[in-house]
């Protein structure tokens, strides 16, 4: 999928440190109870593939740390994540669509 590129370097920088903190220092290991926002920004950057990007800066042990949950998180059944307590049926709804497409 192509995206628009950040060209505010300063927001460029702190949307890959969330992302980066996201899946490594603050991983909840449980997509109920992840910040809202934060969930919805892993998927979209997964669905406009540019995780790899934002976790190339990493050393090769929390890159692979943050490769592996992310991948983990996105290979989750959307379908069964949309219907469980506290769930954002919509940010999964994103991940189905973008996973049929």
């Amino acid at each position: 999928m192509t995206t628009h590129p950040v060209t505010n370097t300063t927001e460029k920088q702190r949307l890959m440190k969330k992302l980066q903190d996201s899946v490594l220092e603050r991983w909840v290991n449980d997509p109920q109870r992840m910040d809202r926002r934060t969930l919805a920004l892993l998927v979209l950057a997964h669905s406009s593939d540019v995780l790899e990007n934002v976790f190339s800066c990493l050393t090769d042990d929390k890159y692979d740390v943050a490769m592996n949950r992310t991948k983990d998180l996105v290979e989750l059944d959307p379908e069964v994540e949309g219907t469980k307590h506290n769930a954002t049926e919509m940010i999964w709804a994103v991940l189905a669509a973008f996973n049929k497409s």
